[in-house]
């Protein structure tokens, strides 16, 4: 990832029109951090001449509309390349998508944006891909992937929430400085006494709140020790055993190994807190389940897992059979202060603690939900000591003959299924389109599992190829995940019922 990230970054708008131009510099005032410095000229002329006389800013943007009357912004980038060299360019335009897209890669953009979808939240997404995605040459495959964008965007609003929060603390260190003082004063008026008492109460939750945006932005956790993980939820979960509604099963599922990782302690214990709570209020008033499962994984070049750098892992994964998350929400989850709850119930800073401290924890956080299924959160937190080798592979898993094909929906989901099938000894292929599924694995006479998800947009095309093909090859054998009991089953196939562990992926194929 690129380090040339800082406060301020400066863009060269090239914008005929006058409309245009003023709606661009407010979204640009709307973004918290960084902050962007515009410079707008109106005509090609004016802007080459600009790059003459002065050369371009480090880490400058070039944003171009592709319409400037007499020349177009595509001829207008090579002119701009030839006076200062290779710059990172968005091209912005009223045309479709697609065509932008295509103009834009044809030119050596590195970006595009549509005029009608322009928004503070648009620029900002786009201006941190050209940032960290490189200059307008690089490749698709080095660009940031949609996970990795989410992890810098909320490095931004950390870093931004961060400075507000120890300037609001100061404030209220003064605030309540004055409130005592009042107080002392104001023994012998009990109606006074009454008011100021009431305003200290809720300057404290104000401190509470800002403590809660501080932890979230702080870069490091004050007491960590090497721990192992599954004593503290062990723990943690019979502590709560009384305090879980009726309605609700709670399963712990762990491997007991004694693994070590460097936590503090108080931190995962909230963190543990805020799950629990979260998934509680998913299931609502109706019956189901949160599955907390443990396991040590190995990401390396042979079988990476959602991203994550070589080495061992210890993964917490907390599974509920809530009502999901909406899609308009996924992108927000973590951010301070958003709550999808009724006013008054949710500071909106229990995610963001999570998200701060296992960040702090050198670890990652991915999390994966389905309408009326449920939704899973993987917390990834990387072992410091191991009781054997340090690039442990799991010596139990035995050798099966059967290949499983895995049509899904591509997330951490599938990504810890295809590691959970490998470990378990399965040679998995993972397939997230359907035309090359059906291309490469129509006609096969080796003994074959068929796997997908309910949740997979395309799931009843899957459902009728795989139907038709086991009509054709009784090797075959069909399995797929869903979230409900009964209603989407079919002929010849085999229900994995959600919430899933490893364990319970193992006893299902040893039945088959």
């Amino acid at each position: 990832m690129s380090d040339r990230f800082s406060d301020e970054i400066p863009i060269f708008l090239v914008e005929d029109d006058e409309e245009d131009a003023i709606l661009f510099r407010e979204y640009l005032n709307d973004i918290p951090f960084p902050k962007y410095i515009l410079t707008r000229y109106k005509d090609a002329h004016a802007a080459l001449d600009a790059l003459r006389s002065r050369g371009r800013l480090e880490n400058e943007i070039y944003v171009i509309d592709q319409f400037l009357g007499a020349q177009t912004g595509l001829a207008l980038l090579n002119d701009i390349q030839t006076i200062v060299g290779n710059v990172s360019a968005i091209l912005v335009s009223g045309l479709s998508k697609e065509e932008i897209e295509t103009a834009a890669k044809e030119s050596g953009f590195a970006g595009f944006l549509e005029k009608k979808y322009l928004s503070a939240s648009s620029l900002s997404k786009e201006f941190l891909r050209i940032q960290f995605g490189g200059s307008s040459k690089v490749s698709s495959a080095e660009k940031l992937s949609e996970e990795e964008l989410r992890v810098l965007r909320m490095d931004t609003i950390a870093q931004f929430g961060g400075g507000i929060a120890h300037d609001f603390n100061n404030i209220l260190n003064i605030i309540i400085a004055n409130l005592d003082l009042l107080e002392m004063q104001s023994k012998e008026q009990p109606d006074v006494l009454n008011r100021i008492r009431s305003a200290q109460n809720a300057v404290m939750r104000a401190a509470d709140v800002n403590k809660k945006l501080l932890n979230f932005s702080r870069k490091q956790s004050l007491h960590q020790e090497l721990t192992n993980p599954n004593d503290l939820i062990s723990d943690f979960l019979k502590n709560q055993s009384e305090t879980i509604p009726k309605n609700v099963r709670v399963l712990f599922e762990s491997e007991g190994r004694e693994d070590r990782c460097l936590l503090d302690h108080s931190e995962f214990v909230i963190c543990l807190t805020q799950l629990l709570q979260n998934a509680v209020e998913a299931l609502e008033t109706k019956e189901g389940e949160i599955l907390v499962e443990t396991i040590r994984v190995v990401s390396d070049p042979g079988n990476r897992i959602s991203g994550l750098e070589n080495g061992n892992y210890f993964l917490l994964k907390i599974t509920d059979t809530g009502i999901g998350i909406r899609e308009e929400n996924v992108e927000k989850i973590f951010e301070p202060f958003y709550t999808t709850k009724p006013k008054g119930k949710s500071s909106g800073l229990g995610l963001p603690m999570v998200y701060g401290f296992v960040k702090r924890s050198k670890g990652r956080i991915f999390f994966q939900s389905e309408l009326k299924v449920g939704t899973e959160f993987y917390l990834y937190l990387p072992i410091i000591e191991l009781e054997s080798d340090p690039t442990f592979k799991d010596q139990n898993s035995k050798i099966r003959s059967q290949e499983i094909i895995y049509f899904c929906k591509d997330g951490p989901f599938a990504d810890w299924i295809v590691y959970s099938l490998k470990s378990l000894g399965f040679v998995t292929h993972k397939v997230i389109d359907f035309e090359n599924f059906n291309s490469n694995f129509r006609n096969l006479e080796r003994a074959t599992c068929y796997l997908s998800e309910t949740w997979q947009t395309r799931f009843s095309e899957w459902r009728d190829f795989a139907v038709k093909a086991k009509r054709t090859n009784s090797k075959i054998e069909i399995n797929y995940f869903s979230g409900s009991e009964g209603s989407d089953e079919f002929e010849n196939s085999f229900a994995i019922r959600w919430p899933i562990s490893r364990k319970s992926l193992e006893n299902h194929f040893d039945r088959m």
